[in-house]
This record gives C-alpha cells, sequence and structure tokens, in this order.
C-alpha cells in the first residue's frame, strides 16, 4: 500500500531535524558533535533545491533589501576588508554567517511559496521543544528551587544553571524563543478557527512551563525582559484603538511612572548598580579604548565572531564583547555599522508604515524585543543563536506578506 506524504511536510520536517541537531551540537553531552553540526549545510541543499526544482522563481524587493544589505555586509567583511592577524577566524566566521543567511531565505521563500506557515511554526515549536527536554532530561540538577527566584536580580545571590549549552545566556535565549514560537502557534491556531486538541494543548503548554521554569532557573535577566518586553509591547499594540482614545491619561500615567523610577533610581545609585551588575561594564571601559587606539575607525578592527574578543587574538587585552550596537562598529566600523543598523531601520520603517498588514503587531513586538535583546547580547544575527533563523524568518514572511498581489514577482523558468 503507497502513502502519499506532502512534499511541504518532508521538507519542514527537514527543517526541524536540522534545526533541533544544529541546536542539539552545543550541548556538553551530544552525541556525534561533528556530524549534527554539519548537518544544516545538508539541509541548505535540500531546501534550495525544492526552492527551484519546480522553475518557479519568487522575488521580493523588501526582502531582498532585508536579506541583501546583511549579505553585503558579511561579504565586505568576510572577503575584502580582513584584518590579517584574524584571518583564519574570519574565514571561519563568514562561512557559518553565509550559511545562516542561505538557509534562512531559503526557508523563508519555501515557507511562502508553499503556504506553510503555520507548519513552520509547528516544526519550529517542536524542534525547541526536543531540544529543550534533552537539556532538561540530562541535566535535571540544574533546575532551580522556584524560592530561590526572589533573588533573580541578585548578582551575588542568584543561582545560575545553563543547563549543559556552556553559557546561561543562550539557555535563556532559547527557552524565550520556545515561549516566543509557542505565543505565535497560539494566535495562528486562534486566528483559523482550528484549534488543536485538548491533549495536543496540554502537551504545549507543559512544555511551556519546563521552559519557563528553565529559563527562570538560568537567572538570565536580559532573556526574561526580553520576553516581558515582547508581551507588554504585544499588549500595547493589540489595545492601540484605546490607548489613542485616552491617550491624555496614558501619556500622564507613563509620565509619572517615569519621573518616579528617576527620582528613585538615580540619586539612590540603583541604575548605577545595576549596569555594574550587569558585566557590561568591560564593554566601554577596556574594549572602547582599544578600538581608539587601533585606529581603524572606518572598517573596524576586523570580522570575527564576538566569543573572540575574550583572548589575545587582536593583540590588544581586550575583554567580553556582549553589547551587539558595540560589537557591529568596534568589528566592522562606521561603514559596517551603517549597512546593519541601515537594515534595522528599514525594517523597522515596514514595520511602522504597514500597520494593516496581518501579523504586523507581532512582527513589530518580535523586533522591538530583539533591539532590546541586542543591547546585551549579541544574538541579532549570530550563528551561535540558531534563534535567529527563526525570528528572521518571521519578519521576512511579513516582508512579503505587504501588498504581495503587486511586490512579490513570480517568474517561471522554462526548461528546455
Amino acid at each position: 500500500m503507497k502513502i502519499a506524504v506532502e512534499e511541504k511536510k518532508v521538507v519542514m520536517g527537514l527543517y526541524c531535524a536540522a534545526l533541533f541537531l544544529s541546536m542539539l551540537s552545543i550541548v556538553d553531552n551530544a552525541p556525534f558533535v561533528g556530524i549534527i553540526y554539519n548537518v544544516k549545510y545538508l539541509y541548505m541543499v535540500i531546501i534550495t533545491f525544492f526552492c527551484l526544482y519546480d522553475g518557479i522563481l519568487i522575488w521580493n524587493k523588501r526582502i531582498s533589501v532585508g536579506m541583501g544589505l546583511l549579505l553585503v555586509h558579511t561579504i565586505l567583511y568576510g572577503v575584502v576588508f580582513i584584518n590579517p592577524r584574524i584571518q583564519s577566524y574570519t574565514g571561519v566566521h563568514f562561512e557559518q554567517m553565509m550559511g545562516v543567511y542561505i538557509l534562512t531565505l531559503f526557508t523563508c521563500i519555501y515557507v511562502y511559496k508553499k503556504d506553510c506557515y503555520l507548519l513552520f511554526l509547528k516544526m519550529s515549536f517542536l524542534a525547541l521543544a526536543f531540544f529543550i527536554l534533552w537539556c532538561a532530561i540530562t541535566h535535571p540538577g540544574a533546575f532551580v528551587n522556584p524560592v530561590y527566584f526572589v533573588n533573580i536580580f541578585s548578582r551575588t545571590q542568584r543561582f545560575r544553571s545553563h543547563f549543559g549549552m556552556g553559557d546561561v545566556n543562550y539557555c535563556g535565549n532559547y527557552c524565550v524563543y520556545l515561549l516566543l514560537v509557542s505565543f505565535f502557534l497560539w494566535c495562528q491556531w486562534r486566528k483559523g478557527g482550528r484549534m488543536p486538541t485538548k491533549k495536543t494543548l496540554a502537551i504545549v503548554a507543559g512544555i511551556d512551563c519546563i521552559a519557563l521554569w528553565m529559563l527562570l532557573s538560568t537567572a538570565s535577566r536580559s532573556a526574561i525582559l526580553s520576553l516581558a518586553l515582547f508581551f507588554g509591547c504585544y499588549g500595547l499594540l493589540s489595545k492601540k484603538q484605546v490607548i489613542v482614545r485616552n491617550w491624555k491619561l496614558v501619556s500622564t500615567i507613563v509620565g509619572v511612572l517615569a519621573l518616579m523610577l528617576v527620582i528613585i533610581l538615580v540619586p539612590t545609585g540603583i541604575l548605577a548598580d545595576i549596569w555594574l551588575e550587569s558585566n557590561r561594564e568591560g564593554n566601554f571601559s577596556i574594549n572602547y579604548p582599544i578600538f581608539l587606539q587601533y585606529g581603524n575607525y572606518l572598517n573596524g578592527m576586523g570580522y570575527m565572531d564576538n566569543s573572540g574578543y575574550l583572548g589575545m587574538v587582536y593583540g590588544y587585552p581586550t575583554t567580553a564583547m556582549d553589547v551587539y550596537f558595540l560589537y557591529i562598529p568596534f568589528s566592522t566600523g562606521i561603514l559596517g555599522s551603517i549597512l546593519i543598523f541601515g537594515q534595522m531601520i528599514y525594517l523597522l520603517y515596514q514595520l511602522l508604515r504597514h500597520g494593516n498588514t496581518e501579523g504586523r503587531d507581532l512582527a513589530l513586538s518580535l523586533f522591538i524585543m530583539m533591539l532590546y535583546y541586542a543591547i546585551w547580547q549579541v544574538n541579532y544575527m549570530n550563528y551561535r543563536y540558531y534563534t535567529g533563523i527563526i525570528h528572521m524568518i518571521i519578519l521576512f514572511f511579513f516582508l512579503m506578506r505587504i501588498n504581495e498581489e503587486e511586490d512579490v514577482y513570480i517568474f517561471k523558468v522554462q526548461r528546455r
């Protein structure tokens, strides 16, 4: 008996497997690390083939600009403007970043072409769920007693676990994105009027609870505050009509709260303590003077992964680089900053301008969260954070939905 399987389910299943194995490769107890780390390259070949094999090519000017600026930036600083001292590091970084861009671009095009956005969200959730459960089951002692969550914003008293990922902020990031994708799934189910079974909802809710417990166990303040910012932004955007009608009252409340924060935090020194305890001070006090001493303001010190700042790779005693908005200008200078920050401004402009496009509030909330997150982590688009693939596909898919009848171009290639 033959069993018919839809092509898009197979392809999205391969996406799920590639994403899961790529994430799994960063865990300390991952099997066959060398093999599973490179599975994503096989998926890149497969997704590229399925985007092109039917002779139907899709092009959209917005996604071309959004991805094009990232590609130009990486090619310029991975091929042209290379610091000879870190050439080997730059080569690895270039290869990995280009791989992530290809994977992201062709997966997004395929999801749009096959109209399988819901399936993409399901497979993203499954990949994150398998990954989170693997880490939770194999590191049961890493869960922190909920009693200690009250110390989550204390540098000296908080307990922190990374569940085998090597860094608590990596773990926090993956937990945040599982919760976000779960919420996107819920919104998509509700919009389509086809809610899953109670059993499915219970399983999803149970996995969310595990991810939330893991997130709190990491005590990653950047992750926790970023998640809170997303839901805060989405709540405000979804109630924007009420806010507009009562703008005077809302402005008064916001102004009073802001004034109270300034009066309480600044004179008491609490604001300064929060910054010092964030472990981000070295980005300014150590790395900034070295950047000035290096002197190449136009093209920076050289493009490589931000983890390279921890050593003497540049020939200077740099320290950890955790702020994306400093990492880009320090590594790629003024020209590189124009390209990357230009891409951010372009995406923000498109999101603000097209408020009537379906899913705008979710996409804009996600992007605002990403910008805030980038103040504390180098995860805006970084191959070490595979969640970047998910959030960029969501944003690029939204760009393709804007005025798609006129702005999405479909070409049919005739084969001889």
